[in-house]
């Protein structure tokens, strides 16, 4: 969440120790031209994924389209807190739910996100790093991929945001309404994605350590901001304690039974790879230059136009972001390491402020001139390459998948093999003509129940699912629609394609390779059966 300035004892930021030239330029004529053409296409990409829906998308809209009373009871078995959900049922209320209409939200409010980026840069060190890392937040493809999303990530990194500068300023001054603010926006974080929790035991803690510094010293000010600080962050927690029963439940019986538990490096590897933009080689060189740039931002003070020294006591303006950036993973590692928990790199939405605000701070040691046009622009092309990646990443392959089916019949049974392939394709499918449903149990395709969902697979027969769909299709032309990689599940799909292939004739229908999807699929077509001669 916030506060990367309750932790540590550094000097107080703003005036003291910028890091910028105040007059010059924020860089030459045609590096201004190259970073206004890749901020506008940044900000307008949100607006604009062709892809369709893929599975999390279309399962946060088909729970978030129930009516309200039911939407808390609906996420029992989906395993997230409900405030985007309510956010989301809202936003489909006012303007819809189509795909560029439920994207559209995280969109507004990741560029809602960029006035509180340059706030928070020109708390640190003035407006020129206020720009800088605006200008990092904007182009980041990581940001962009979540800003282009219907999930509840865009929302979780600018609540991030607000909590840094309300922290922030109840340092400074802790009057009732920041600290009322604190408490609010602690709340939200919880209510929007469980990661916040991780991010919260880190200020804490660090809190806790800066307040015990304090009483030390005798510091009666210091120690009185301290406990009003974490009193806030307490009174923010308690607004959680409703949902507690249902976290209890969620975490017994959902879990996370798509992915396996994880170490502390792989979270910052893939972290740091989704962050420039994916497993992909311009990603990965992006991925270099950010870490590069962040190592600067931590270590180095600029020296002159050319020259950057190293000093491996870290930059007073980089300890807060970096001590809350580490302990944070620490804290979601050892509670990973204990409880086997997985982790997605878009978890990392909890923690990339901070990482962003590290690179703004490399950035900014560049001084005027040719070698800060240079690291600037270099900046620019690199991240523009992540964002294209992310931008014409097709997210799922149910858009191909469904126009395969209808251009081979008209109408007939279609069964998504598992159900997690279920939301994306029935999304797109006319259901009028095509009756959709869902390996192993023929449940409703728009929704997955995660509850026990690893114990209950173990327990699937696939040959006689088979059966039972051979008994239902009857003279109907039949499509599996399938992938046979999911935790839990390997194998299965094709077990109930082998039993029906001893029936019916299969047909494997050709779609692009699965490798260039996030969510690939394989489609195979069992005609129907040839009635018998006169």
């Amino acid at each position: 969440m916030t506060a990367t300035d309750v932790p540590i004892d550094a000097t107080t930021t703003g005036d003291t120790d910028r890091l910028a030239d105040a007059g010059r330029s924020f860089a030459g004529t045609a590096v201004r031209a190259l970073l206004a053409v890749a901020v506008v296409a940044s900000i307008v990409g949100r607006f604009f994924v062709r892809s369709p829906l893929w599975l999390d998308e279309a399962l946060s809209v088909n729970i978030s389209k129930l009516p309200l009373g039911d939407i808390a009871s609906a996420l029992r078995h989906d395993g997230h807190p409900p405030l985007y959900y309510f956010l989301l049922h809202g936003w489909m209320v006012l303007f819809g739910e189509g795909d560029h209409t439920v994207r559209a939200l995280s969109g507004v409010i990741s560029i809602a996100t960029l006035p509180l980026a340059y706030l928070t840069g020109k708390r640190i060190a003035g407006s020129r790093l206020g720009l800088t890392l605006a200008l990092v937040f904007v182009l980041s493809p990581f940001a962009f991929r979540y800003g282009s999303e219907t999930r509840m990530y865009a929302l979780l990194i600018a609540e991030v945001f607000a909590g840094y500068l309300l922290i922030d300023s109840a340092i400074r001054q802790p009057r009732p309404r920041t600290l009322a603010g604190i408490a609010v926006v602690t709340g939200m974080m919880l209510w929007t994605h469980y990661w916040s929790m991780w991010l919260l035991a880190a200020i804490g803690l660090l809190a806790l350590v800066r307040l015990v510094r304090a009483r030390r010293r005798g510091d009666v000010e210091l120690v009185s901001v301290s406990v009003k600080i974490i009193g806030a962050l307490i009174v923010g927690g308690l607004t959680f304690v409703p949902w507690l029963p249902t976290l209890l439940y969620q975490n017994a019986h959902t879990g996370t039974p798509w992915a396996p538990s994880f170490r502390i490096t792989t979270l910052v590897v893939t972290s740091f790879t989704e962050f420039s933009g994916g497993p992909y080689s311009e990603a990965q060189l992006g991925m270099l230059i950010l870490v590069a740039l962040a190592f600067i931002g931590v270590f180095g003070s600029a020296i002159d136009h050319q020259r950057i020294e190293l000093d491996f006591f870290a930059h007073p303006l980089a300890r807060r972001p970096l001590s809350v950036l580490m302990v944070t993973i620490v804290v979601a590692s050892v509670v990973g390491l204990l409880n086997g928990m997985a982790f997605s790199p878009r978890y990392a939405s909890v923690f990339i402020p901070f990482f962003l605000i590290l690179v703004a701070l490399g950035l900014q040691q560049f001084k005027g001139g040719p070698v800060r046009d240079v690291a600037l622009a270099v900046f620019a092309v690199t991240a523009l390459a992540g964002i294209f990646l992310v931008a014409r990443l097709d997210r799922t392959q149910a858009g191909e998948a469904t126009a395969a089916i209808e251009k081979a019949a008209p109408s007939g049974i279609v069964v998504t093999c598992p159900d997690q392939l279920g939301p994306s394709v029935a999304r797109l499918m006319d259901r009028t003509r095509y009756n959709v449903s869902t390996y192993p149990r023929f449940a409703p395709p728009e929704r997955v129940d995660w509850v026990d969902y690893k114990q209950r697979n173990a327990k699937n027969d696939p040959a006689k699912f088979a059966q039972e769909l051979l008994a239902r299709s009857e003279a109907k032309p039949l499509f599996i629609v399938y992938r046979d990689d999911f935790l839990t599940l390997k194998g299965q799909c094709q077990k109930v394609i082998e039993a029906l292939a001893a029936v019916r004739a299969p047909h494997s229908i050709q779609l692009s390779p699965g490798e260039d999807f996030y969510e690939s699929m394989l489609v195979t077509e069992f005609a129907a059966p040839t009635p018998p001669g006169p």
